[in-house]
């Protein structure tokens, strides 16, 4: 974002009790009120992420989907910028002003596969 003063700041802190619906349904919520208060105005969202990690160090399940398909192939439509632990997002297309007010999430379970690179987590939309 070359200039900051044309695009409002959407923040939000996950704590180590959120989960991945919870965190959802509030970022759709902090949209919604930005698009309430600024319409059309440029958005950008800035998502922190406190614990939620594996074994590995890595982020857990919720948070990696959260971060990689919810906000990287879906939220993004609504934004013109997002950052998070995992990377940025920018938007290649017009900001999406149509936000829905509430999400249906339901997590799916997939079979377990052969291949490592398959996909192994458990999407919600």
């Amino acid at each position: 974002m070359r200039d900051p003063a044309d695009a409002i700041a959407i923040a939000h802190r996950v704590p180590a009790h959120e989960d991945f619906n919870r965190t959802a349904q509030i970022l759709l919520v902090l949209l919604n009120k930005a698009q309430r208060q600024y319409p059309g105005r440029k958005r950008c969202l800035y998502l922190e992420i406190d614990g939620h990690r594996n074994s590995e160090g890595g982020f857990d399940d919720d948070m990696f989907e959260l971060q990689s398909k919810f906000m990287g192939e879906f939220l993004i439509q609504f934004l013109t910028r997002a950052e998070s632990p995992l990377g940025a997002f920018q938007n290649p297309n017009p900001q999406n002003n149509e936000i829905p007010e509430r999400l249906d999430l339901i997590k799916v379970d997939r079979p377990p596969t052969d291949g490592p690179d398959e996909f192994r987590t458990k999407p919600r939309f």
